[in-house]
């Protein structure tokens, strides 16, 4: 039996988002190793993804359309934060805290994108059963969220990440908009490749001002070498979220599915012998409600 017939009965956007899951775990641990610092990592990350990319780029092209651009400019503004928030979160409460506390994002970009594309609202109610199901699972999703309120290990990932929760709630409803500005022979990989080599400007502009890091930290070898590394398995992860999105007709499914990270970095812990910080029933029971919206899907 090949691949392809493996594979087969399985959405395409589920088999990307699936294989995003598993290389975001890669990425996260990898980060919790090296403890670089978040601004040197965040850097030499975007630089490792627009070196991936370069030759894929160098095969398919760029896209033409300059809508694409100028939206993948503002969502680069969002994300030269946002991530060196994420790695910065990483190092302070590690990658199981952090990689169970994101998946409250796509139950809340699910509904936002309604408001893009009410289109889809007809669609939704067409199968009460459907729509039913999702608000059930909305509201044990909110149930589990508030569960989590008295864990002091949550409460300090949330202080620590609150930005980029943010971030994910309106990256992925962006990144699908962006997606339609263009084709996907050229636009997975032109956008992983323009947006690394935006945020790189823009954080060269602000080292330039602000010099967060000594020279020898920021261009130090063990801050290239982990950050080129990160950004090797960084680069397919977010090509693989892109494929995913051309496949879907509401982004919020796909981080949904890469959020299942969690459940691979908690095996993870369990084999390596590292204890499993926080209330962790009620950080896979909001796992648990985002899988459960994948499920729903299949079945509408």
């Amino acid at each position: 039996m090949t691949l392809a017939e493996i594979v087969s009965p399985i959405p395409l956007w589920a088999v990307f988002g699936l294989l995003a899951a598993s290389l975001s775990a890669t990425m996260m641990l990898l980060c919790e190793k090296f403890k670089t610092p978040p601004f040197a990592m965040a850097f030499w990350n975007k630089v490792g993804c627009a070196i991936v990319m370069t030759p894929l780029v160098l095969m398919t092209g760029l896209p033409t359309n300059p809508v694409f651009y100028a939206l993948l400019a503002m969502q680069a503004l969002l994300w030269v934060v946002s991530d060196v928030v994420f790695w910065r979160g990483i190092n302070v409460v590690g990658a199981g805290v952090v990689s169970r506390i994101l998946p409250m994002a796509p139950l809340l970009s699910f509904f936002l994108w309604f408001a893009i594309d009410p289109s889809l609202i007809a669609k939704y109610t067409a199968t009460p059963w459907l729509s039913a199901g999702i608000i059930v699972v909305f509201c044990l999703s909110a149930f589990f969220a508030w569960n989590l309120r008295d864990c002091v290990v949550t409460r300090k990932g949330l202080r620590a990440i609150w930005f980029v929760l943010c971030a994910a709630i309106v990256g992925s409803l962006a990144a699908k908009f962006i997606t339609q500005q263009t084709d996907m022979s050229n636009g997975v990989f032109g956008y992983v490749f323009c947006e690394a080599l935006m945020m790189v400007s823009m954080w060269l502009v602000y080292y330039a001002v602000k010099r967060p890091l000594p020279a020898k930290v920021m261009f130090g070898l063990p801050a290239i070498k982990s950050g080129l590394t990160v950004g090797l398995v960084s680069a397919f992860t977010v090509s693989s979220v892109l494929y995913a999105y051309y496949h879907i007709d509401n982004p919020a499914y796909i981080p949904t599915l890469r959020y299942l990270d969690s459940v691979i970095i908690f095996f993870f812990y369990r084999i390596v012998g590292r204890p499993n910080q926080g209330r962790l029933w009620a950080s896979f029971g909001i796992v648990a409600c985002a899988a459960a919206l994948v499920v729903l899907k299949a079945q509408g």
